[in-house]
């Protein structure tokens, strides 16, 4: 999912150079920009969880976070 929306992304921002963005598109570079925002506050937020972690032993906490990790990547 997070391929298909940032290449979305990409490409309506680099078409607005282009082109004045249809009010569909508009949106649509909108969702994708808050989809994109929403995603890497996650993978942050779940990075440095991973470090506390590491750096405490919790080999169970840091496994969960894998996992949420993965998901969060579609696997």
């Amino acid at each position: 999912m997070y391929s298909a929306v940032s290449e979305r992304f990409l490409r309506l921002v680099l078409e607005e150079d282009y082109r004045p963005l249809t009010d569909m598109e508009r949106a649509e570079l909108n969702e994708s920009k808050t989809y994109l925002q929403n995603y890497y506050w996650e993978k942050e937020k779940l990075q440095a969880m991973s470090y506390l972690a590491y750096a405490t032993e919790d080999d169970a906490w840091q496994q969960t976070i894998h996992e949420q990790v993965d998901r969060l990547n579609g696997q």
